[in-house]
């Protein structure tokens, strides 16, 4: 794997690097939340943006405001003082599906990674630091829909800096501690255990309309407690979405209408241009000022958050780099998920996602 800074830049300093058209804006330390999102106390049950936030996507169990498990069978860092129950073994659809409910220790063998471990989210009043996979079901060779999901594991907690920021391990460094390898990557086979999820922040009901809240949850394997590799596989193309379901995919649903985002929620899948950004803010950049780029002709936000290191000095880690504003994607590949409040779309390769990508791929970078 490429080196990673993980350390936060301040404000200031940040904003004096953002010249370009295509830069990632200003993402200030500790809320990573797009504007028109309340800011409430700090917790670990909400999802920020550009990886630097101080709450969660999912769970991996779900915490109060002081970090502490309330549900899952291992609590945070995947172990546990009394034996867990015995996992029900069962396969990522009957998750995704509802067929297995809420809270249900769980087990998915021969599930196939379709992401490199990534730091889905980091706790100030916890110290919690909660790492991600995606999964997807075995034997297929195009994503469909329920046949993906995200998998959460809580690792070492971070160390809190002379700034208050938390700094989780550094997986070039030191070990994150959580239950997945840290080389884990697309292809490779697991058995998982975990308990099953259905998320999303409780104060997505009381964000203003410009934010695109959602009250539909995601689906979740959570509290990953123990991962087996047994060998490799190919990775599935993503299913090709256009028109209507690109639509569909940043609509916030609602309680009656969430078949969908449980269909499509944690599944790798391909926008088919022609594609063109909705211009942001007073400088109209691509690239708007937490990371996300918004698609002309939906609500869809396609952001950075599994790949964007605050502070990081390597051009892979950094939002895509786009000086023109008249660009046109033929595609755009990523994972279907919850944003904090917001459904939005994940590329897990700044360059490898992008076609056209950004003037720094374009000019020779190669994002592994």
């Amino acid at each position: 794997m490429r080196s990673r800074e993980v350390g936060l830049l301040g404000l200031g300093a940040l904003c004096a690097a953002a010249v370009s058209f295509g830069a990632g804006g200003c993402q200030p330390e500790g809320n990573t939340r797009p504007p028109g999102w309340s800011d409430g106390p700090d917790r670990a049950t909400g999802q920020g943006g550009s990886g630097a936030g101080t709450a969660s996507s999912g769970e991996g169990g779900r915490r109060d405001d002081e970090g502490a498990a309330t549900t899952g069978s291992a609590g945070e860092g995947g172990s546990g003082t009394e034996d867990p129950p015995a996992a029900r073994l069962t396969t990522i659809e009957e998750i995704t599906t509802g067929a297995v409910g809420e809270g249900v220790d769980v087990e998915v063998k021969g599930v196939v990674a379709m992401s490199r471990k990534w730091l889905v989210s980091k706790s100030r009043s916890s110290g919690s630091c909660l790492w991600g996979v995606f999964l997807s079901a075995p034997d297929i060779t195009v994503t469909e829909a329920n046949s993906g999901i995200l998998a959460l594991s809580y690792g070492t907690r971070g160390v809190t800096d002379d700034r208050g920021n938390v700094v989780c391990p550094d997986m070039e460094q030191e070990p994150a501690g959580d239950a997945f390898p840290d080389d884990v990557k697309p292809g490779d086979v697991l058995d998982v255990t975990g308990r099953t999820s259905y998320y999303s922040p409780s104060d997505c009901d009381q964000q203003p309309p410009e934010a695109n809240p959602t009250r539909v949850k995601q689906r979740q394997l959570a509290n990953v407690t123990l991962v087996k590799r047994t060998g490799t596989a190919p990775v599935p193309e993503p299913r090709a979405f256009s028109g209507e379901e690109i639509a569909k995919l940043g609509a916030p649903g609602d309680p009656d209408g969430e078949k969908f985002h449980d269909a499509w929620g944690g599944v790798k899948v391909r926008l088919a241009g022609p594609l063109k950004p909705t211009l942001q803010g007073d400088m109209q950049t691509v690239v708007g000022a937490y990371g996300n780029i918004v698609l002309a002709g939906s609500e869809l936000r396609v952001g950075d958050k599994m790949y964007y290191v605050q502070g990081s000095t390597n051009a892979c880690d950094q939002a895509p780099d786009y000086p023109s504003t008249d660009i046109e994607w033929a595609r755009i590949d990523g994972f279907s998920t919850l944003d904090y409040c917001t459904w939005s779309l994940q590329p897990s390769n700044k360059c490898a996602d992008f076609d056209p990508a950004g003037k720094d791929c374009t000019d020779g970078l190669i994002c592994e």
